[in-house]
């Protein structure tokens, strides 16, 4: 059996994946778990202050909070590394600690893939000066669109999932037009 494409995640793209799966409304996208679908297709690694994050967003009694608790609920499917002793401190280009740490990462695993919510602000731009290689950044809506055309999640649910985010994160409508018209029109 082929070894996983191994992925490194900030996050927000933990606590995005799990949001449609804990959000009981009716415009959440149903059908199917990305953030699962995500940690069974990918060797994923992430830095000990990522979770560390996630935890901070927990104990509130909001969709937040619920979708944390679902990611610290699945954390023995990531790799958590402790990159505290190797780092310096964030990175200088106004990128939080979390961030900062996983392009660390990324570089010392020289991994697939680096994934990142960044891309509706200019720390994109920050990370990928910061990544060796930039060749491996990708975003949520990105990702899911990937997994939407190889099918391992339903092109539909994709499809529905990139809706919900753009209506209620407010992910930049024109970047998820692109995606879809790349990824999941045949």
């Amino acid at each position: 059996m082929a070894e996983q494409p191994v992925a490194v995640v900030d996050t927000n793209v933990l606590l995005n994946l799990a949001t449609p799966v804990v959000d009981g409304r009716t415009r959440a996208p149903s059908g199917a778990d990305p953030l699962k679908t995500l940690l069974t297709a990918y060797d994923v690694h992430t830095p000990a202050s990522v979770l560390g994050e996630v935890t901070e967003a927990t104990g509130d009694n909001d969709l937040l909070a619920a979708a944390a608790d679902l990611v610290l609920q699945a954390a023995n499917h990531v790799t958590t590394h402790d990159v505290d002793d190797r780092t310096n401190g964030p990175l200088d280009y106004g990128l939080d600690r979390g961030e900062s740490d996983c392009i660390w990462l990324a570089n010392e695993l020289e991994t697939d893939l680096f994934i990142t919510d960044e891309f509706n602000t200019t720390n994109y731009l920050f990370v990928a000066l910061g990544l060796n290689d930039r060749n491996i950044l990708f975003t949520t809506p990105h990702i899911l669109c990937t997994l939407g055309s190889h099918e391992i999640l339903p092109a539909e649910y994709v499809d529905a999932a990139l809706t919900y985010y753009v209506e209620t994160k407010n992910w930049d409508a024109q970047y998820v037009t692109q995606l879809r018209q790349l990824y999941l029109r045949d």
